[in-house]
């Protein structure tokens, strides 16, 4: 039980903290918030636009959004799948995304509560659902996110390391050859080098979650993304294979089983030795 001053600021952030219905509903708002600005990006990045100016509009016709009118998830179902300005379609796509990125947070939030590593991964988690969705719609990883990216990795390294540095570079090393191994299996296999996009995302990942959970990461990605290859190989010819999603998939994977994958791993490691 908390005692504190009831005047003492601590004292309420404790209680906000403990409150779990108040801290889920909380941690879904900011992501549902944090995924309707992921749609701007991943609409506007591609094609060079300004992620700022000019706010948002329709775009069908142009005209802007009052903020009143561009409230996440509720906006799209009060207006019944369709802009109150022109009456266009508005695509089933944004509110989904803004859906996900909602349950992100509050169910990270249920995982590992306001921690020190909320922010980072939840922020990383984001930030792979825009590098994911992008690649899914271009076949291409912006280089400004995959930097960001790093901005974001080293700046949790210093404010609140998820491990030394030793296994970060351990980590990058492994995302290194692990890199090379998927470039050398898709010239191989597509007869053309897998992009570079892929290959820098994937040394920042290894950075970011260290050898044993990156481990991990990677290869739930690469057999979500080899079965989606197989299912795909029936619908059409198109041979390239998105890895973003996948990786955003495999990151999921990771920060709720990943240690106890490891875990399990290295029990049966020991068994035999």
């Amino acid at each position: 039980m908390i005692m504190a001053n009831s005047g003492d600021w601590g004292y309420y952030w404790a209680v906000f903290k403990q409150a779990a219905p108040l801290g889920f509903s909380f941690s879904f708002i900011l992501g549902a918030v944090l995924g309707s600005f992921a749609n701007v990006v991943i609409w506007r990045l591609p094609r060079g636009e300004s992620l700022l100016k000019p706010g948002s509009r329709c775009p069908h016709c142009g005209k802007p959004i009052p903020l009143w009118r561009n409230v996440p998830i509720l906006s799209f179902y009060f207006l019944k799948g369709r802009a109150a300005c022109c009456g266009y379609a508005i695509a089933l796509r944004y509110p989904l995304i803004e859906l996900l990125c909602g349950l992100i947070f509050a169910t990270l939030y249920l995982n590992i509560g306001w921690t020190p590593d909320f922010p980072f991964l939840g922020a990383w988690m984001i930030l792979l659902v825009i590098l994911g969705l992008i690649d899914l719609d271009h076949y291409r990883l912006p280089n400004p996110l995959v930097i960001l990216g790093v901005f974001l990795s080293v700046l949790w390294m210093i404010l609140a390391p998820p491990h030394t540095w030793m296994q970060a570079g351990l980590g990058f090393a492994l995302g290194l050859f692990l890199a090379v191994v998927m470039m050398l299996a898709g010239k191989i296999a597509a007869g053309r080098w897998s992009g570079f996009g892929d290959f820098k995302l994937t040394l920042v990942l290894g950075f970011t979650f260290g050898p044993g959970q990156f481990l991990i990461l990677f290869l739930s990605a690469t057999i979500a993304a080899m079965l989606y290859g197989l299912y795909r190989r029936k619908k059409t010819s198109e041979k390239r294979i998105p890895m973003g999603p996948f990786f955003a998939l495999g990151a999921w994977v990771t920060i709720w089983v990943g240690q106890a994958l490891m875990d399990w791993y290295l029990g049966m490691f020991n068994l035999f030795w």
